[in-house]
């Protein structure tokens, strides 16, 4: 009798506790601070996003293809609604390109990272052939220069 009123009791215990939370997975965009620059957008893993200025933002549509999207991998985007963190839902979204893969936007702008920005924080990008710029909360580019000379937030 007793091992059987343990029994419950243990039972009753583990019930009560139930599985853990799961933890939240990080947002597809959400906000970094740059020295000299301010507010950037950056990616789940905290890598800087750019745009393109001979892109389109009404509509969004893409310009950077091939060789272009080589050095600027499209920043890809899931099969869910994107999700944000510090940034206005309602400004993220999804181009589907030409070749399928979908894309984040914001503000309609195409998202794109840059290859030679190797570790989060960094904007070595900005302002590359005077085209490609880092992206404010707002979906508006910044035009600034980083105060380190990119390399970290």
């Amino acid at each position: 009798m007793t091992r059987l009123l343990i029994a419950v009791i243990v039972a009753a215990f583990v019930s009560a506790c139930g599985p853990a939370a799961p933890e939240r997975a990080p947002a597809d965009l959400r906000v970094a601070f740059v020295s000299g620059l301010g507010d950037v957008v950056a990616d789940s893993q905290g890598r800087t996003l750019y745009r393109f200025d001979l892109d389109s933002g009404s509509p969004p549509a893409t310009n950077c293809a091939g060789a272009c999207a080589t050095l600027w991998p499209p920043a890809a985007a899931g099969a869910a609604p994107p999700t944000t963190d510090g940034i206005d839902g309602g400004l993220a979204g999804v181009l589907v390109r030409p070749d399928g893969v979908r894309q984040l936007t914001l503000g309609g702008w195409p998202l794109y990272r840059y290859v030679n920005d190797t570790a989060p924080g960094q904007v070595n990008g900005q302002g590359v052939d005077g085209t490609w710029f880092v992206i404010a909360p707002s979906g508006v580019k910044v035009t600034g220069t980083p105060a380190d000379g990119g390399s970290g937030y």
